[in-house]
């Protein structure tokens, strides 16, 4: 009996043994990996101001950063951006979204769209052809609330239906650059159509109770006093997210929403300053996600209103005498890149070798005195009775503050003296931009959307004062007119390329205002959160970009053993 129990005994622990070593053995040579699984909550911190409304309207969120990322995620156009893959693509470039095809004419002035017919709309309805021209139609209405800029460039477009899953585009005159705007956000002509004038969308209460097309959809109450929530859109007609819901929690401060971050109580910032940055560095857990922005900052001067800006020396050595990575480190802290030529280092068509006029004091003070610019008795610069004196119109923030007071400071140094003008609100600046009423501005441009055009910045059509002055140095030179005119209808790139080249050198050489820098978006996110692809941002023309990798975030994972 003892012997039968001793050899039950032995049987088992030999079992147990060989159990051991075949786990074992299966743990050493099997590798088990994490993959995303659905679920969760990816909650963000957003400085908001408590009077502000959120407007879930992709054709009015432009104007305000939380609405547009809202928009951004709740609705979708023909087409998005995405990071270039080579080094012929250094930004971004346009690929299908609703639409899955389009042809455009030899000759650039035709295009037509073919849709996708798996596309819905959050409540079933199929997303048509009805809803693209719907939409375009409100962009071109003369009492469309939205930016003028939207307007003046969609009145160029004539927009028809060519069945219920095409559309055509007859544009002006060829305008390669038109397929940038293509990504804009379609609105559901079967909700509003007949229903809303183009002079109400701002007010309409669709812009509280949207219905979308995009990867989410506004939750059951989801406008509330402490945040924005978004819920998983189940009929999204491209790949799925993985987490179910997204929760924009606002914060009175940014520095109250760091303190929700660092106390794991919130997994994002949607955006850091350069000073909140330092803050970082004592921060475990997080990463943060920079990138380019698509503007430039630049020091405009007004060559009509003043003659002190007439002589092209004069304009080239204001750039000698400002030193930019000083102007970066010590007013952005670091957070920029020194500019030489409006368009983006990011784009195909920047000339890499254009004249950069860096940081010389003594050349800036040798171009002034051969220029006739001597200093008088007061330690300015002084020609014909003339004193080197001018006003210096900035918007009232502390960024154009900080860049304000290092170029007065630069220039001080060459015997120039700036009087700096602070526009107090944005309706004094808008009123100021569109007469012209400054001798030199500091003004942050946008481009046209992955595209160089730069038609309405610099040519001489758009330097008369009024609506559409948006040439802010009233640049007028046919030469140059010319050149932007052939780039802007040549379907060309390679063509194109050259054409922009050639416009960089002549702007270079005359100099009509001064580039400055490029600045730098940052956000953080927790590292809990899984998917965040940090080389997605090549450039980032709104913040809303950040959410392109939206797809591919996660919070929780799975364990799966074996290929």
């Amino acid at each position: 009996m003892v012997n039968r129990l001793r050899l039950q005994v032995f049987v088992a622990v030999v079992g147990l043994f060989a159990i051991a070593v075949a786990l074992a053995y299966f743990l050493l040579v099997i590798t088990p990996t994490s993959e995303p699984a659905p679920g969760g909550t990816y909650v963000e911190g957003v400085v908001v101001e408590a009077s502000r409304a959120v407007l879930i309207n992709p054709l009015l969120s432009p104007a305000d950063s939380l609405s547009q990322d809202v928009a951004s995620l709740l609705y979708s156009g023909l087409t998005r951006s995405v990071p270039g893959t080579n080094s012929n693509e250094p930004g971004q470039v346009i690929v299908p979204d609703l639409a899955e095809r389009w042809t455009a004419s030899p000759d650039g002035a035709n295009w037509e769209f073919f849709l996708r017919q798996d596309a819905r709309w959050q409540d079933g309805t199929p997303v048509t052809a009805r809803d693209v021209v719907f939409t375009i139609n409100l962009l071109k209405s003369d009492e469309f609330p939205g930016g003028r800029d939207l307007t003046t460039l969609w009145k160029q477009v004539e927009v028809s239906r060519l069945g219920d899953y095409a559309v055509r585009f007859r544009l002006a005159q060829p305008w390669p650059a038109f397929l940038s705007y293509t990504g804009v956000g379609l609105l559901p002509a079967h909700k509003l159509e007949g229903k809303i004038k183009p002079a109400n969308l701002a007010t309409d209460s669709f812009n509280q109770a949207p219905v979308g097309n995009g990867p989410f959809m506004l939750a059951p109450g989801g406008l509330a006093n402490d945040g924005v929530t978004l819920i998983a859109n189940p009929l999204y007609h491209a790949k799925k997210p993985y987490l179910d819901k997204i929760w924009f929690r606002f914060y009175p401060s940014a520095n109250a929403a760091l303190s929700a971050l660092q106390a794991n109580q919130i997994d994002g910032v949607s955006e850091v300053t350069a000073d909140e940055i330092k803050r970082l560095e004592v921060f475990r857990n997080v990463t943060e996600v920079n990138a380019p922005r698509a503007r430039n900052t630049f020091l405009f001067l007004n060559l009509q209103r003043t003659a002190l800006f007439g002589q092209k020396e004069v304009r080239q050595a204001l750039s000698y005498a400002i030193s930019k990575p000083q102007l970066i480190e010590k007013a952005l802290l670091g957070q920029a890149e020194p500019s030489s030529s409006p368009i983006l280092s990011s784009s195909w068509a920047y000339k890499r070798d254009i004249k950069a006029y860096d940081f010389d004091r003594a050349r800036a003070e040798k171009l002034l005195d051969e220029a006739g610019w001597k200093v008088n008795r007061e330690g300015i610069r002084e020609r014909n009775g003339q004193p080197l004196i001018f006003q210096l119109l900035i918007d009232d923030t502390a960024d154009k503050r900080a860049v304000a007071a290092q170029i007065a400071e630069n220039l001080r140094s060459v015997q120039i003296v700036v009087k700096i003008d602070v526009a107090t609100n944005l309706r004094d600046l808008d009123v100021a931009l569109k007469a012209g009423s400054y001798d030199a501005l500091l003004f942050t441009v946008l481009g046209a959307l992955n595209d160089p055009d730069q038609y309405s910045n610099w040519h001489s059509s758009y330097a008369e004062p009024g609506e559409n002055h948006f040439n802010l140095a009233n640049w007028r030179l046919d030469r140059a007119d010319r050149l932007l005119e052939a780039a802007r209808t040549t379907t060309n790139q390679e063509e194109r390329a050259k054409l922009y080249r050639q416009w960089q050198d002549i702007w270079a050489a005359e100099l009509p205002s001064i580039p400055l820098y490029s600045s730098t978006y940052s956000y953080v996110v927790s590292n809990r959160v899984g998917g965040v692809q940090q080389n997605n941002l090549k450039v980032v023309n709104v913040a809303s970009d950040r959410f392109k990798d939206i797809a591919s975030r996660y919070i929780f994972t799975s364990t799966r053993f074996g290929s």
